[in-house]
């Protein structure tokens, strides 16, 4: 019985570890619209987002295509 039961533990464990790993990625502060210009494509913009990583600090510049800056920044944060 303990032999089934301490690798059961030990799995939970490790997949505990990463999901709060994967949830901690994000960057839930948002991001900065850094550049606005206008698209190739008939009503959007071509943006250029700046965002933090929740987790590390890190800057991420996101490349976005977008009609609002609204829409801009869900873009770039899916990218995070």
């Amino acid at each position: 019985m303990k032999k089934t039961i301490i690798p059961a533990a030990l799995l939970f464990g490790a997949v505990t570890m990463v999901s709060v790993a994967a949830l901690a990625d994000t960057c839930s502060t948002g991001c900065n619209i850094q550049t606005k210009k206008p698209s190739a494509k008939k009503g959007e913009f071509d943006y250029t987002l700046s965002c933090i990583k929740d987790s590390s600090g890190d800057e991420l510049i996101a490349k976005v295509t977008a009609a609002t800056d609204a829409a801009a920044k869900a873009l770039g944060i899916k990218q995070c």
